[in-house]
Parts: C-alpha cells; structure tokens; sequence
C-alpha cells in the first residue's frame, strides 16, 4: 500500500477546501488536534462547518479567525478556564450559526452517516426544544413495531475528520494506547468522507502489528498521516500530556480584547513554521517536560 505520509500543511491545502464540514475530535481541554486547527487558520480556510462533541479553545481560535460560519456539536468550554469568549461574541453577533444537539443526537446523526442509513433513532431528546429547533434534521416519528415514539436523527457526513493520534503507520492505520479513546474517535472519522490524522508518532507497520488489538482506525479510512509531536498541544493527550493550564490561562486573559487576542494569535498560530517553532513560542522543553509530569518541571 502506498504511503500516506505528508506535511500538515500539504493534507490541509489538498483536503480541505472552504465550506466543507469538518469533524474535530475534541472533549473541551482534552485531545484537540490542534496543530492542524492551526493550519486552518494560516491557510485562511472559510466558511467551515465545525463538528464537536465538546469544543474548547479550537473552536475559540477557529471562530476569532473568521474560519468557520457553522458549528455541529453539543457544548464549547474550556471547563475551568472559563468561556470560550470568540466563539461566544461571533455567535452572538451572527457570524456563527449553531446548530445545538445533544451528544446522544450527533452521535445519532454521525452513526448513520457511517452506516449509509437515512437516520438513526433516539428517545435521548423527548421532551426538550432541540427537536423544534432542528426541524431539518431531527423528527419525532410513530415507532412502526407499536412502541413509543422516537427521534429520527438525519444522516450527518463530514467531508473531512481531524484527529490526532499515539501512532500512526504509513498507510494510515491507527493506534491509541489502552484505556485511552475518546468517544468522538469512534465514530467521526467512519462517519466522514476523507480523514486527516495527526500523531506523535509514525512507526512501521511491524509495530503496530505487535499489538493488533489497539488499531481503532484501519488505513484504508485514512487520506493522510503527518508525524506531529506534542500536536494536540495546548490540549491534553493522555497518557502522554496534561493540558496546558498555563497557555489556557493566558488565552482567556486576552480573549476578550480583539488587539491582545490578534497578538496571541499572531505569536502562536500566524508566526511559527514548524511544530517546532510553535513549541519554542508556547514554553519549549521546560514546558513539554512539565506536561509529562517529570521530576524537576
């Protein structure tokens, strides 16, 4: 199998293009992958519709960038570092149009766009506004076996899912290290039609065939691979990182201002050139080694 091996910025530019809808594997604080939400910004992407389970500081920085018009999703936090400020001021000026469901409907709406049915049910939103302010695509509907009724949940299909992974081989098949997979990893990138994955780490295929049981993701999903330490950074990735409360922090402080937000943005996603730039601007080694919990950080 030909390798899947690229640049970030060669998968953004090749598969994603404006207006798409865009799957983003993120719970908040935890397993954003970040490094290529930065690339959307710096590749002035437009017109996104914006997944999520759980959106945190990436929705916050692709909403101040004027990258995406739409969001899909169930909630946007970054839990106790406060709202997520751009995202807040660009929906409630308009410029971002939600579409609110709960985790039970997206997962719904995404686990029929993986199986190429019209719609999945749910009783998950029975008794809430959600099923009146989606008309287009959530309907309660007669269960025809006789029971009660039930949420028709249309079919939702990304055209592309961002994820960022422990380890990726060449051809694309995926690994997450045990006890660790998040519940968006699942479903978003069998739901979408191109996937993009981010790593810490490209290894042989010999490796990953060590231990088979671990492959979440077979590498014919998968468009394109791309070696990036560190690059759900300032998100966590567990077992390898906390979160960054330090960056979080220092986001929040500025988010409400446009000119300090501008300059972090500047300094953090429009000036570095590599993932290596970015780390130096975002603390360096003595922030990685923080991260990792080693003594004397």
């Amino acid at each position: 199998m030909d390798s899947k091996v690229t640049t970030i910025d060669e998968a953004i530019s090749t598969h994603v293009q404006h207006g798409d809808v865009v799957a983003l594997q993120n719970m908040a604080t935890q397993a954003a992958p970040m490094a290529a939400v930065r690339e959307l910004i710096r590749q002035e992407k437009r017109g996104l519709g914006v997944v999520v389970l759980v959106g945190g500081i990436a929705v916050d920085w692709l909403s101040f960038a004027g990258v995406m018009d739409r969001l899909i999703g169930a909630a946007v936090t970054m839990e106790q570092f406060g709202l997520c400020q751009r995202y807040r001021k660009a929906v409630e000026s308009g410029r971002v149009r939600v579409e609110e469901l709960s985790e039970t409907a997206l997962n719904a709406r995404l686990g029929a766009g993986a199986r190429n049915l019209p719609y999945l049910p749910t009783r998950g939103l029975i008794g809430t506004d959600l099923i009146r302010q989606n008309p287009d695509n959530l309907r309660l509907v007669e269960d025809p076996f006789g029971g009660p009724a039930v949420v028709a949940c249309r079919a939702l299909v990304p055209d592309v899912a961002l994820v960022h992974a422990h380890r990726v081989d060449p051809e694309g098949n995926v690994q997450y290290k045990p006890t660790t997979l998040w519940p968006d990893i699942g479903i978003f990138p069998k739901a979408a039609r191109k996937v993009i994955v981010t790593a810490e780490e490209i290894v042989p295929s010999d490796i990953l065939r060590r231990s088979p049981d671990r492959t979440v993701l077979p590498g014919f999903v998968v468009d394109a691979v791309v070696e990036v330490p560190y690059g759900a950074h300032p998100t966590s990735f567990f077992p390898e990182y906390r979160y960054d409360s330090d960056f979080h922090l220092a986001w929040a402080k500025v988010s409400r201002d446009d000119g300090a937000a501008q300059d972090f943005l500047d300094k953090h996603v429009l000036s570095p050139r590599s993932q290596a730039e970015y780390l130096s601007a975002a603390g360096g080694a003595a922030m990685m080694s923080r991260l990792r919990g080693e003594e004397g950080a």
